[in-house]
């Protein structure tokens, strides 16, 4: 009988439903001020800070289309994060947290910690270990095959 490869399909869906489950968490929480995706931009930012949209692009995983948006909304909407100019080169923003940025990693642990607990329901620890383990092999597959596989030229 021939092994079936799913991994990829079911990382996909895991990837889905774990961003859903997030975002319902965070709606449901009441604390949160932003969303999943936003997430994203707020947490490399509790991690490093400040960052350029470069940086946070690279991190985040997200175009610069979306990024942009989502940067002008956590500024001007949410309040979340404050922008400057850079001295040197103007073409260059860094994006910092404000206060309440800050004060909302409390809540983002929170919520992150309790997906966690669904994520891993029913794991004993050296599942969770050896799983985890499995993963980083597979994340190192595939930037590995990123670094070697050249990207099309779209010129053609």
């Amino acid at each position: 009988m021939a092994i079936t490869k799913n991994g990829g399909y079911l990382t996909l869906k895991i990837h889905l439903l774990n961003g859903r489950l997030f975002n319902r968490l965070l709606s449901n929480d009441g604390r949160a001020l932003y969303n999943a995706e936003q997430g994203k931009i707020v947490s490399a930012l509790w991690d490093k800070r400040p960052q350029t949209a470069s940086e946070l692009a690279q991190v985040t995983g997200l175009a610069n289309s979306t990024l942009t948006l989502m940067l002008k909304r956590l500024e001007e909407e949410q309040g979340l994060i404050v922008s400057v100019q850079d001295e040197i080169d103007k073409r260059k923003k860094w994006f910092d947290l404000t206060q309440t940025g800050i004060e909302q990693e409390e809540v983002g642990n929170q919520v992150s910690d309790k997906l966690s607990s669904i994520f891993y329901a029913g794991f004993e620890d050296k599942e969770i270990e050896q799983l985890e383990g499995y993963l980083e092999r597979i994340l190192n597959n595939l930037e590995t095959a990123m670094a070697e596989i050249p990207r099309e030229d779209s010129t053609k």
